[in-house]
């Protein structure tokens, strides 16, 4: 009885430390994109879905996500495909790196291409694509349904 009391333990606190290495909130979002235009018009979007946004380029979140702080993970992640982000960049590589060490394998990641982009992103590391132009009709449904499946 006390070892499986001890084997408990030992589970529900290797629980909590991987749960403290990667905190995602469903709640959080974040918007990656080089132009200025798309990050307000991503983050509009997104906002419209009850999420708090933060919006930056690539060269931060690359930074930004590849640090290992403690802080809260967003929950989304919105990847505008163009000519500084391909599918095939390190910020997916950070991005991957977090689904693996979260539990419910968060962040989910949408990422926007243009209609010309004949190849589609690893399955591994994206859970949609929206083709652009990006309209709210277009968008909001898709993080909707994704979140749906993590909030309570």
């Amino acid at each position: 009885m006390i070892e499986k009391d001890a084997i408990g333990r030992l589970s529900a606190d290797t629980e909590g430390a991987a749960a403290r290495v990667c905190v995602a909130d469903p709640t959080q979002a974040l918007v990656v994109a080089a132009s200025p235009v798309n990050r307000i018009v991503l983050s509009r979007i997104a906002q419209r879905a009850y999420l708090k946004v933060q919006a930056m380029e690539p060269a931060e979140a690359r930074r930004i996500l590849s640090s290992s702080s403690p802080l809260s993970r967003p929950g989304l992640v919105i990847v505008d495909i163009d000519a500084q982000v391909q599918p095939s960049d390190t910020l997916f590589l950070h991005l991957e790196q977090h689904r693996s060490a979260s539990p419910r394998r968060l962040p989910f990641v949408i990422t926007i291409i243009p209609s010309r982009l004949g190849t589609a992103p690893q399955a591994d590391h994206v859970d949609a694509q929206v083709v652009r132009p990006v309209t709210p009709e277009a968008l909001q449904p898709v993080i909707q349904r994704l979140l749906t499946a993590v909030r309570p």
